[in-house]
């Protein structure tokens, strides 16, 4: 595989890069010590580099930070006292709102390990199939169709802001209620990697069979997660009035949970000659909602939410049947071209550009995400047909 050279990492550091490079290289860095090695000597030079400069050149007045949380913290209790007024505030406040968010983007990533992180952090907002445990207290939806949604890269880094910091525990939404992330309740709770399919294998990790000329470079499993939200739908609802959204609440949500559960998911990085590419497996998430809760109401009021990326959120609200529908997502960029097809009689789409291939699909309850680099769709196409 062709490496990086140092120039095309300086840009990756710098935020220069384009959308496709950034991911190339993100991606090729995990598996190349030579390319990994020289990002790590350039990062520490550009800290080195940045602190010595702030140190030498600043004086301590520019040094000085807004305290975005307690900016947020004040506008929440402002909630309870709504007057003609309020109009004026909120566009400060909504700014500092989406600060905060931005800011958090900046924090290292610890939400999952491994290149898969991306897509189940897309698959677990944006899911194709949706099966919910049946339960006494559980209202019940299974969603058996697929529509396809573009989520561009600023969405990815919008949702990246919101789930930054999502290690097991618990956060607080001013003004909303608590979102909290909950590892599984199985033995397994950590990230495990393999170096090659024997030791998968051996370890009980089941792989999928491969056609002549593929092999296993390693294998990620990613452990399962449940994400909670609980509300005071009284003080939401006032949030979203000054957000001059029309949605709301139900009033019966107040103090109650419902949580999206996300299974293991397991990511294979393969290798055909001097090509790389990743197949990942996500099993369909599981969404519950307590009893006698108005399912579309909910969803409606979940999607006008702050942290929802507006384009996303459109877009979801335009599929009609949405009892039987839910999106799958795609990486959207300027450079890719889009066509439907099928894999093993399942719909699927296959996104190819100058050097990326890239094709999803879901088949019986899984959703497969394969990708690869320097190879053509057709190629792609076949490879799926034959796993």
């Amino acid at each position: 595989m062709k490496c990086a050279d140092e120039g095309l990492i300086q840009a990756y550091l710098d935020g220069e890069c384009s959308d496709e490079n950034s991911e190339w290289l993100s991606l090729h860095v995990q598996h190349c010590e030579e390319c990994s090695r020289m990002m790590d000597e350039l990062s520490a030079l550009d800290t080195w580099t940045g602190q010595t400069m702030e140190q030498e050149l600043f004086r301590p007045i520019d040094k000085i930070k807004v305290d975005t949380e307690a900016a947020w913290q004040r506008f929440s209790t402002k909630l309870d006292h709504l007057d003609s007024k309020t109009q004026t505030q909120l566009a400060s406040q909504k700014q500092v709102g989406k600060r905060r968010w931005k800011d958090m983007n900046k924090k290292t990533k610890k939400w999952v390990t491994g290149a898969s992180a991306a897509a189940v952090l897309a698959v677990s907002l944006s899911f194709p199939q949706v099966q919910a445990a049946a339960s006494d207290f559980l209202s019940i939806f299974r969603m058996d169709k697929v529509e396809f949604v573009k989520v561009t890269p600023r969405d990815m880094e919008d949702i990246e802001a919101w789930l930054s910091n999502g290690q097991a525990g618990e956060k607080e939404l001013k003004g909303i209620g608590k979102l909290s992330i909950k590892e599984s309740n199985q033995k397994d709770t950590k990230n495990r990697y393999y170096n090659s399919r024997e030791a998968a294998e051996k370890a009980g990790v089941k792989l999928p069979s491969l056609p002549e000329g593929l092999d296993v470079e390693s294998v990620d499993i990613n452990p399962a997660f449940t994400l909670r939200i609980e509300i005071n739908a009284e003080k939401a609802n006032k949030l979203l009035a000054q957000l001059q959204v029309e949605q709301r609440f139900d009033e019966k949500l107040s103090g109650k949970q419902f949580e999206l559960a996300v299974p293991k998911s397991q990511s294979i990085w393969l290798r055909q000659g001097e090509q790389s590419l990743n197949y990942t497996v996500v099993d369909a998430p599981e969404l519950k909602a307590p009893e006698g809760v108005d399912l579309e109401q909910l969803r409606d009021t979940m999607l006008s939410l702050p942290f929802i990326p507006d384009n996303v959120k459109k877009q979801m609200l335009n599929i009609k049947d949405w009892q039987h529908t839910l999106p799958m997502p795609y990486l959207a960029d300027k450079d890719s071209k889009m066509k439907e097809v099928k894999v093993h009689g399942a719909d699927a789409i296959l996104l190819t550009s100058d050097n990326r291939s890239q094709l999803i699909w879901q088949q019986d309850g899984h959703i497969h995400m394969l990708e690869g680099y320097d190879l053509s769709g057709d190629a792609m196409m076949k490879i799926a047909k034959n796993m």
